[in-house]
C-alpha cells in the first residue's frame, strides 16, 4: 500500500476536504439514485433547507427525475440541467448567493455505472448530494505523468454511456502532486482543472493570487474515518503519509485554490459558460484563473472607488470572455446595491466591432443595434435596459458593442434622470486610439462622468512621454507574455529566414554590387513588380507545403501573407488564384466580402471529426486588416513582406500564437532580410518586443515569447553536447546503442528520448529556416528515438509484472519473454522465443474474452500466469526449466480456455445474456448447500419473468426496483424449496440491480 496514490495524493487530499468544512461521505449504508449518483436524503435534506421549504418524498423523486431527464442527451453537454442549477426561478438546487448554505461532501471511488460500463472517479464532490465535480490522483512521476490522466479522460471515458454524467458534472480537477514546470511543452506535472466538453476538453493550471483561510486542524477521528473507509489504516503512521497530508502539497494547494467552498460555488455561478458558435459549434467553457482574479480585483477596486483602471492580459488570453464573465459579476454587484447596469464594450474597428458582437451573441448575450451616432446619441441617453431574464430564467443580459467613432459631443448621459443606471464601459486595445489629446478620447471620456471605463489590452503603451496608465488610474490586474505561455495559453513564435537562393534571386532582379545591399526604397518599387511577385508566391507554395506535409503532417494549418501594399496584396491574389491548388482569401479594407472570408478562413470544426477544423482557403493575404484582434488558432505560419512598427509589432505576431492540436510554436517568415535594413529591423524587433511584454517594473526576456533560429542552434550544439556518448553508436552501429541503453533505468532513458525528441525539433526546424542540416543523422536519431521509447515500455512491463496491484493483461511480453531468454544457458533447437509468445498471447486473448472478471476462478487464473511469468524471468535459465514453464503456461491456457466455455455454456441457457450468467454463477456460490445449476436457472427465469411483468419496459429508479422486486425474488426461490430472509432477498436483488437491470 506504501508509495501508491492511495497514501501519496488520494487519502491525503479527502482529509484536506476536511481542513475546508466538506463532510466525509461514506457509501455503505446510503440511498444513491443510480441514475445520476445522487445522495436521496441528503438531497432531500438540502433541497428542504435551502428553499426553507419541506418537500414531499414524491417532489424530491420529481426532482431527482428532473436531473435525469436533464443529463440524459447527448446534444446540449449538459447546458439544460446547468441553466436549471444556477437559475434563480423553482425550487433551487444549489444556494448560489450564500455558499455556506450549501451542504458540501467528498466520496470516496463512487462507481457511476451504465451499459456495465463503470467509471470511478478517485474523489467526487458533493453540493447537497448530487455530484458535481470529481479529482483523479497519480503518483508522483507516474508513467506519461499527467498526460496519462488526460488522455484517459478524453479517450476512454468519454464514452457514450458517460455523457448523463458528465453533463450534471461542474468543475474537475487532476493532479499528480508535483509543482508545474513551466519548461515543459506537454504538461507532464502539476494539477489542473476544466470542466466536461466532451473531446474537446483544455486542462488548465490554477496559480494562486490571494490568501485562503483553512482550519489545519484534523482530529483522529476524522483520519480514522477515511482511512478505515478505504481500507488503509495501515498507513497513519507512516512519514509518507503525514509528509502528504500537509496543508502545502501542491495537490493541497490546489484543492484550496479550486474547491474550498465560496470559490467553488462561484466558479459555478460565474466561472461557467456555454459558447455556441458557428465555427466551433456548442462549447463549454471555464473560467482561467487570471481572469478569475482580474475578477476579484475589479469588485475589489470599485469598493475602493475605482472610476477608470486598465486590465493588462497579453495577447490570446481572452479579454472578451473576460469582459463577459465581469459583465455577470458587476450586475450582481451593483444589483445588491440596487443599481441596474448598463454595459458598453467599445472597439475602434468594424471589423473588430463583428467579432466581439458574435462572441457575446454566442455567449447567450443580446447584442444592442447601434448603426450610427443618432443610434448611440439614444442609446445613451435611455435608461432603457433589456431584461437580463427570459421566461425560462436564462441569463440574457445585453451587451452594447459600439465603435469609438460614435462617440460624440452630442452623445452624453443626463446624470440627473440616471442615477439609479451605472454605466460600464469596457474599452478594447486600449494602446490604440485612446491618445491624451485626441478627439475619440475626449469624447468617450465626456460621455458619462458617472461611468466606470475598464481598459482592456496586451500591450500598454509604457514610454516616457505617456504611458497607458496616465489615463486610466492604474492596474486592475496584470497577466504577463511569460505567464501566458508557461500556463498553455498562448505559444512561442520563432522567426525563421528565407532561403539563401530565393536572396540570390532577389538580388538578381537589382544592377548591384556583390556587397552592395538592397534599400528600403528599391524593396518598395521592386515589390510591385511581376517577377518579384512570381518568386515570392512560388516560395509560398513550397515552403508551406513543405510545413504542412513533411514537418507537421496537418493539412489544417493556415497561413496569412502580410504584403507591403494594397497593390501588391491584389496582385499576390490573382497569382494563387491563376497559379496555385492552396486557395487564399483577400481581406482589405474595400473587400466587398470581407467578413464571409474571415469566417471562412476561421474554418469550421467538422460534425464528423470533431478536432478537425476544415475551410476552403489555405491562406488569407493582407495589408493592414486582421493584423490585430483576429483570432483564428489553425492560422500557425505568418510571411512579413513589410516591416511592422511599435505595438502593431506583437499584435501581428500575435495572429499565429493560438494553441492548435500539438503545435508547440507559431511560425513567422520574415522576407525584410533581404533589404539592407535586416540587421536594424532585427535589433528593433527585439527592442520592441521586450518594451512591450516587460512587466510593470520593466523587466523583460524577450526569449520568454520569441525564438529565432540562433538559438535553434545553440540547443543543438548543446545537445549534441548531450548526446555526445550515444552518437558514435547512433552513427555507425544501432546495435552497440541498444547495448548501451539496455543497462540505463526508466528516468534516465526518458532523459535521453526527450532529449532524442528535441534534437528532432530542431533539425525540422532549421530545414524549415533554411539551414543546412545534411550534418545532421536525422534518420538514425529516429530510429534511436524508437529502440529508446521501447526501451521504457519493457521497463514499465516489467514493473507491472513484479506489481502484484497491477493487471496482467495490460503487459505486453513480446519484449520481456526475449529479455528473459538471453540469461542462462538454453538450447533454443526445440523451441523458440516466438513460440512462448504464441502461447502467451493465447492466454492474454482468453483473459480478454472473459466475460466475468469478478469471478474468483478467473482471478485464480490471472494470479497463476502472473507467477509463470515472474518465474520465467527469475528461474528460466536453462532448457529443462523452459520446459516446465511452456508445459505449465499451455496448462494454463488450457484452463481459462475451459473457464470461457463454461461462462458461455451458461449465457446460451439463458439466449447469450452475460448478465445472467454472472448472477447465476453468483448464487450457485452463495447458496451452494442447497441449490444446484438446475435449480438456480428455475429461480431466475421465474424472477425475470415476473419483473418484466412488474416494469413493462419502464426503467425505475433502483429504490422503485427493489420494492417492486422483493416479492418476485422471495416467491421464486420459495417456490423452489428455500425460504429467505429479508436481508437475503435484499442481497439478491442488489446481484440484479447492479447487473442486469441498471
Amino acid at each position: 500500500m506504501i508509495h501508491n496514490e492511495d497514501s501519496r495524493v488520494k487519502v491525503p487530499a479527502l482529509l484536506h476536504f476536511r481542513r475546508l468544512g466538506y463532510q466525509y461521505q461514506t457509501k455503505s449504508g446510503t440511498v444513491i439514485d443510480e441514475r445520476n449518483n445522487i445522495f436521496v436524503d441528503i438531497f432531500r435534506e438540502s433541497i428542504c433547507h435551502i428553499n426553507n421549504t419541506t418537500y414531499s418524498d414524491v417532489r424530491i423523486n420529481e426532482l431527482i427525475k428532473e436531473i435525469d431527464l436533464l443529463t440524459d442527451n447527448k446534444k446540449d453537454k449538459g447546458q439544460s440541467f446547468f441553466e436549471r442549477l444556477v437559475s434563480p426561478t423553482g425550487i433551487k438546487l444549489i444556494d448560489l448567493k450564500n455558499p455556506m448554505n450549501n451542504d458540501f461532501r467528498v466520496v470516496s471511488e463512487l462507481g457511476f455505472r451504465r451499459d456495465r460500463e463503470v467509471f470511478r472517479p478517485d474523489i467526487t464532490i458533493l453540493i447537497n448530494g448530487i455530484p458535481l465535480g470529481f479529482i483523479e490522483v497519480k503518483k508522483p512521476n507516474n508513467n506519461e505523468g499527467i498526460q496519462a490522466e488526460f488522455k484517459r479522460m478524453k479517450n476512454e471515458r468519454a464514452k457514450e454511456h458517460f455523457i448523463p454524467y458528465f453533463n450534471q458534472l461542474q468543475v474537475l480537477g487532476f493532479s499528480n502532486n508535483l509543482e508545474y514546470k513551466d519548461s515543459e511543452l506537454v504538461k507532464m506535472s502539476g494539477s489542473f482543472y476544466t470542466t466536461p466538453n466532451g473531446d474537446k476538453l483544455t486542462f488548465n493550471s490554477f496559480r494562486e493570487e490571494q490568501q485562503v483561510q483553512i482550519n489545519d486542524y484534523l482530529s483522529d477521528d476524522m483520519i480514522d474515518t477515511v482511512l478505515l473507509d478505504n481500507n488503509v489504516l495501515s498507513i497513519k503512521n507512516t512519514n509518507e503519509f503525514q509528509s502528504n497530508l500537509k496543508l502545502d502539497t501542491p495537490c493541497n494547494r490546489f484543492i484550496t485554490s479550486v474547491f474550498s467552498k465560496e470559490r467553488f460555488i462561484k466558479i459555478i455561478r460565474y466561472g461557467i459558460v456555454y459558447v455556441d458558435s458557428t465555427r466551433d459549434g456548442l462549447n463549454k467553457h471555464i473560467i482561467r484563473y487570471p481572469q478569475f482574479f482580474a475578477l476579484e480585483a475589479m469588485v475589489e477596486k470599485l469598493k475602493q472607488g475605482m472610476n477608470r483602471g486598465v486590465v493588462w492580459h497579453t495577447q490570446g488570453s481572452g479579454k472578451t470572455g473576460l469582459a463577459y464573465f465581469a459583465a455577470n459579476v458587476l450586475r450582481d454587484y451593483y444589483q445588491e446595491k440596487n443599481i441596474v447596469t448598463k454595459f458598453y464594450f467599445v472597439v475602434d474597428r468594424l471589423d473588430l466591432l463583428i467579432q466581439a458582437s458574435g462572441e457575446f451573441a454566442s455567449r447567450g448575450m443580446t447584442i444592442a443595434s447601434i448603426n450610427n451616432k443618432e443610434d448611440f446619441v439614444k442609446n445613451i441617453k435611455s435608461p432603457v435596459i433589456v431584461s437580463t431574464i427570459s421566461n425560462n430564467g436564462k441569463n440574457k443580459g445585453t451587451m452594447n458593442v459600439v465603435n469609438i467613432q460614435k462617440f460624440s459631443k452630442e452623445a452624453n448621459v443626463d446624470t440627473s434622470l440616471d442615477k439609479k443606471i451605472q454605466r460600464i464601459y469596457f474599452l478594447d486595445e486600449v494602446h490604440r486610439s485612446y491618445k491624451p489629446k485626441g478627439t475619440f478620447l475626449s469624447n468617450l471620456l465626456g460621455v458619462d462622468p458617472n461611468g466606470i471605463f475598464i481598459g482592456l489590452t496586451g500591450t500598454p503603451i509604457l514610454k516616457n512621454e505617456f504611458k497607458t496608465t496616465d489615463l486610466f488610474s492604474g492596474y486592475i490586474h496584470t497577466y504577463y507574455y511569460n505567464k501566458s505561455i508557461a500556463d498553455g495559453y498562448t505559444l512561442k513564435i520563432k522567426k525563421e529566414n528565407i532561403s539563401t537562393k530565393l536572396k540570390s534571386e532577389v538580388r538578381g532582379l537589382f544592377d548591384l554590387d556583390k556587397e552592395e545591399k538592397i534599400s528600403s526604397a528599391q524593396w518598395e518599387l521592386v515589390g510591385k513588380q511581376d517577377n518579384f511577385i512570381i518568386k515570392i508566391c512560388k516560395y509560398i507554395v513550397e515552403d508551406f507545403r513543405i510545413f504542412c506535409e513533411e514537418i507537421h503532417n496537418d493539412m489544417s494549418l493556415g497561413y496569412m501573407i502580410v504584403t507591403s501594399s494594397s497593390e501588391q496584396a491584389r496582385a499576390m491574389q490573382e497569382w494563387f488564384k491563376v497559379n496555385s491548388e492552396l486557395k487564399t482569401a483577400l481581406v482589405l479594407y474595400d473587400e466587398d466580402d470581407n467578413k464571409e472570408s474571415q469566417e471562412e478562413f476561421r474554418g469550421k470544426r467538422s460534425k464528423d471529426e470533431p478536432n478537425v477544423v476544415k475551410s476552403k482557403y489555405q491562406g488569407v493575404v493582407v495589408y493592414n486588416m486582421l493584423l490585430t484582434g483576429f483570432d483564428a488558432p489553425r492560422l500557425k505560419r505568418l510571411y512579413l513582406l513589410r516591416r511592422i512598427k511599435e505595438h502593431s509589432l506583437l499584435q501581428t505576431l500575435a495572429r499565429v500564437n493560438r494553441p492548435y492540436k500539438n503545435m508547440r510554436y507559431g511560425y513567422v517568415v520574415d522576407f525584410v532580410d533581404i533589404t539592407e535594413e535586416y540587421e536594424e529591423t532585427n535589433r528593433k524587433y527585439l527592442e520592441e518586443l521586450r518594451d512591450d511584454i516587460a512587466d510593470e517594473a520593466g523587466q523583460a526576456d524577450v526569449e520568454d515569447m520569441f525564438v529565432d533560429v540562433e538559438q535553434v542552434k545553440k540547443q543543438v550544439k548543446a545537445l549534441n553536447n548531450k548526446l555526445f556518448i550515444y552518437m558514435g553508436n547512433i552513427e555507425n552501429n544501432l546495435e552497440d546503442f541498444r547495448q548501451q541503453i539496455e543497462v540505463m533505468e526508466e528516468p534516465n532513458l526518458k532523459d535521453l528520448r526527450a532529449t532524442l525528441n528535441a534534437y528532432k525539433e530542431c533539425y525540422n526546424e532549421l530545414r524549415m529556416a533554411r539551414e543546412e542540416v545534411s550534418h545532421m543523422p536525422i534518420e538514425n536519431i529516429k530510429k534511436a528515438h524508437k529502440e529508446v521509447s521501447n526501451r521504457i515500455q519493457f521497463k514499465r512491463d516489467e514493473e507491472r509484472l513484479n506489481d502484484p496491484e497491477s493487471d496482467i493483461e495490460d503487459i505486453d511480453f513480446s519484449s520481456l519473454i526475449v529479455e528473459f531468454l538471453k540469461v542462462g544457458e538454453i538450447d533454443l533447437n526445440f523451441t523458440t522465443e516466438n513460440d512462448i509468445l504464441d502461447t502467451v498471447n493465447q492466454i492474454q486473448n482468453e483473459f480478454h474474452l472473459n466475460l466475468d472478471k469478478t469471478d474468483q476462478t478467473y482471478t485464480n487464473l490471472k494470479q497463476e500466469f502472473k507467477d509463470i511469468m515472474v518465474l520465467l524471468k527469475h528461474d528460466g535459465d536453462t532448457t529443462e526449466k523452459i520446459k516446465k514453464i511452456i508445459g505449465d503456461l499451455k496448462n494454463l491456457y488450457s484452463k481459462i480456455k475451459q473457464h470461457n466455455i463454461n461462462n458461455k455454456a451458461i449465457m446460451a441457457r439463458y439466449r447469450g445474456d452475460d448478465s445472467c450468467m454472472r448472477i447465476h454463477k453468483q448464487l450457485l456460490e452463495n447458496y451452494s448447500e442447497a441449490l444446484d445449476d438446475g435449480t438456480v436457472y428455475n429461480i431466475m427465469l421465474e424472477i425475470i419473468e415476473e419483473v418484466d411483468k412488474l416494469l413493462g419496459g419502464y426503467k425505475p429508479t433502483v429504490e422503485i426496483m427493489a420494492r417492486q422486486m422483493m416479492r418476485p425474488v422471495r416467491n421464486a426461490f420459495m417456490n423452489n424449496g428455500l425460504r429467505l430472509g429479508k436481508s437475503q432477498v435484499v442481497d439478491i436483488i442488489r446481484l440484479f440491480t447492479d447487473d442486469k437491470f441498471r
